[in-house]
């Protein structure tokens, strides 16, 4: 290790003073017609993505009843939502939901927290 070197992992572990584990796809990697949760309660998350992977428009949002109407919408191919704990507070650790246009729709769901969790 070169001499004042420091990683990604040690740059973030300096700033939150405890080290972070990546999680993806705990809850589901597919969200269809009907909302469905995407993200889990928790308090020791301090980053996400949800990535819309699939052809069909996706809406979230971190309450049960998103809908095309209510929610934040991820185009398909690539349309994506971030949070930080920095910028968007609290709304890191919401539980947060999706619904498709369309069954089976794809989608990539990270999160960063604080202390690791075991699957589920």
């Amino acid at each position: 290790m070169v001499s004042g070197y420091k990683s990604l992992a040690d740059l973030v572990r300096e700033e939150l003073g405890v080290p972070t584990f990546l999680q993806t796809n705990r809850v589901t990697a597919t969200v269809g017609v009907a909302a469905v949760q995407v993200l889990r309660q928790n308090p020791n998350r301090v980053w996400l993505a949800i990535v819309n992977l699939s052809a069909n428009d996706l809406h979230v949002g971190p309450f049960a009843n998103v809908s095309s109407t209510r929610g934040f919408r991820l185009t398909p191919s690539g349309g994506n939502i971030l949070l930080d704990y920095r910028e968007d507070m609290d709304l890191c650790g919401f539980e947060w939901f999706g619904i498709a246009t369309a069954a089976a729709s794809a989608v990539l769901v990270m999160e960063l927290l604080t202390q690791s969790e075991p699957e589920q």
